[in-house]
């Protein structure tokens, strides 16, 4: 499985400093300059149908010398594209993104390796903007992996042509720890703890996900023939694919659009979510479960049709549980977890879209937005991550789960589509930590703009042809507009229907976007209706109602007030007093933080 991502920058690098960056970037990440030793066989398989393994004397192991085993020109490709526009430019790297993402023939020799490559697309007069294709097996790398591996080497591109090397140089790092031990812990898998390690909870955990079947979540297209999900289940546990074998499988391949959404928009979005209290990503998948419900009844919907929809939510693995691995090298630490949303009727996507100011329709949208929220919420407080990560070791240790995947992709009745949709949301480029370099102990964010060199694009994707989702979408914000790459596979997804779901995406959040923010955020407090002076009004009702609540401490207060003016003899005296006590207590809210800054200075 590959995992493909495109940078585009504004300037062309030479391809001596490239090289000389790609050096450094082997020397300082193990897995750039790894292959894979071992068969990961068993000992034996003891069921009948032999899927259950015993032992593991050759387990597969990522190998790393530390000595040269690859160089640049193992790795560095480079595309001189004719003419000098950019849309030859983008055709080009588009053409490599397509291949690369599904055809990962050249990395399937993992016991020699490299596991990864970089294609350089340039225009033919070496200026103007270039596009850096990073293609590897996905065992070795995840999005985030990329965004810091990318940021290192243009940092040290730009270093290079300007100083003529490398002046301050990245930490060189260690093996990186399984995605198992970071989230559970070391000595904490299941070789190491057998059932010790399975709590009540993990077989809850396992429970709920069985019993998403029975909501039969829609996977497929009408057109296409989708059996019942929890007998396509048991056919494959029974070690046969359900509905027979689809003979043409392995000739379904990635179909890719490209889209941006404008920086206005997305800091729209943003703020809309946060007035509905949700993230980005829960609004993406309320959209993309309600634009795939266009799509889903090939256009001949019936009236009234509802249907559920499993979303598929992409997660960084290095923030649950244990949190050992900090991203510091290159390293695959991908999980998800599932949403189930619905019941959606056919075509909500549509409605929602020709009619985005109508209650109904911002009803409908941030309310699967909750939805989302409230689900995720509920599986990261339950230790979901923990249990996942506990469940997909257990299972890749005792059975052979690359046969049940294999079963799934050949399967007639689910074509290998397990989700209805799947959103892989990688956050805003910036906001993620650099490499550590020598002068410091503490590690910088990532740069959109190093030297002459900026960031301008950033595309990424991995392939859901074989088995995953029946529509997907990937998306990265730099330098504050949001990137998404949509990317269903073919002949389930034709490319003009990909083309019309991503415009159809994008329009919807756009529109939703627009009427959230014109309804809630900046008129907020005209479509109250609010009269003139009204404000005024309500606050001194309400300082009424707290005098009238508090009646008895303010004829205290008063009485005491008095008491002590009678009792001073220079009434200038009294008065001082009188300020300092109103000073005191209407301030103190105010010193409190000071006073706690400087104990803790202290």
């Amino acid at each position: 499985m590959s995992h493909v991502s495109v940078t585009l920058l504004s300037a062309t690098p030479s391809i001596e400093a490239l090289s000389q960056a790609i050096e450094m970037a082997m020397d300082t990440h193990p897995l750039l300059r790894c292959h894979v030793e071992g068969d990961g066989e068993p000992d034996e398989r003891i069921d009948l149908l032999q899927m259950v393994r015993k032992g593991e004397p050759n387990p597969c192991t990522f190998v790393a010398p530390n000595e040269k085993t690859f160089t640049s020109k193992d790795v560095l490709r480079v595309v001189d594209v004719n003419g000098t526009d950019i849309n030859a430019l983008a055709k080009s790297w588009q053409n490599n993104f397509s291949t690369d993402i599904d055809d990962g023939s050249w990395h399937k020799k993992a016991s020699k390796g490299p596991l990864w490559r970089l294609t350089l697309h340039r225009l033919n007069n070496g200026d103007g903007q270039c596009a850096l294709v990073f293609a590897s097996n996905h065992a070795i790398s995840d999005q985030g992996s990329v965004n810091m591996l990318m940021d290192q080497m243009i940092a040290d591109v730009a270093s290079i042509e300007e100083n003529g090397a490398i002046t301050n140089k990245a930490v060189s790092q260690e093996m990186p720890m399984a995605m198992e031990d970071s989230v559970l812990g070391m000595e904490n898998r299941w070789s190491d703890v057998q059932t010790a390690g399975i709590s009540p909870s993990t077989l809850k955990y396992v429970a709920d996900k069985a019993a998403e079947g029975f909501r039969n979540p829609v996977i497929l297209p009408d057109s296409e023939k989708a059996g019942d999900s929890t007998l396509s289940a048991i056919t494959t546990i029974m070690g046969q694919s359900a509905g027979g074998e689809n003979q043409a499988s392995s000739e379904r391949k990635t179909v890719l659009q490209f889209r941006t959404l404008p920086k206005e928009t997305t800091e729209a979005l943003l703020e809309a979510c946060r007035f509905h209290g949700v993230t980005i990503t829960n609004a993406l998948t309320a959209a993309a479960a309600l634009t795939s419900s266009d799509f889903i009844d090939g256009g001949d919907a019936k009236a009234g049709t509802k249907r559920n929809y499993k979303v598929l939510q992409s997660l960084d693995m290095r923030r649950f549980g244990s949190q050992l691995d900090s991203c510091a090298t290159v390293a695959c630490m991908a999980g998800s977890n599932d949403l189930m949303l619905g019941p959606i009727q056919d075509r909500s996507g549509e409605s929602v879209r020709s009619n985005p100011d109508s209650s109904e329709s911002q009803k409908l949208f941030w309310a699967l937005a909750r939805e989302g929220r409230m689900q995720t919420n509920k599986f990261i407080q339950s230790d979901g991550p923990v249990h996942a990560v506990r469940v997909f070791d257990f299972a890749m240790t005792v059975s052979d789960l690359n046969n049940l995947v294999d079963l799934t992709a050949r399967s007639k009745d689910s074509q290998g589509r397990a989700y209805s949709a799947g959103i892989s949301n990688n956050g805003v480029y910036e906001r993620q930590a650099a490499v550590q370099r020598d002068d410091t102990n503490e590690r910088g964010n990532i740069k959109i703009k190093h030297g002459k060199y900026k960031v301008l694009d950033v595309f990424y994707g991995t392939p859901h042809s074989r088995s995953g989702c029946l529509y997907s979408v990937s998306t990265i914000t730099v330098d504050g507009s949001m990137k998404l790459t949509f990317n269903p596979a073919a002949p389930i997804v034709s490319e003009q229907t990909n083309a019309d779901y991503a415009d159809a995406f994008v329009e919807l959040v756009e529109k939703v976007v627009a009427s959230s923010s014109s309804s809630s955020s900046g008129n907020f407090l005209s479509n109250l209706n609010i009269s003139e002076g009204s404000l005024s009004l309500a606050a001194a009702a309400c300082g009424a109602v707290g005098i009238a609540m508090h009646a008895p401490a303010w004829s205290e207060f008063f009485t005491n007030l008095s008491i002590m003016k009678e009792n001073v003899a220079d009434p200038k005296d009294f008065y001082d007093a009188f300020n300092f006590w109103v000073f005191f207590a209407v301030g103190h809210p105010l010193l409190q933080p000071i006073l706690w800054i400087s104990d803790v200075l202290q």
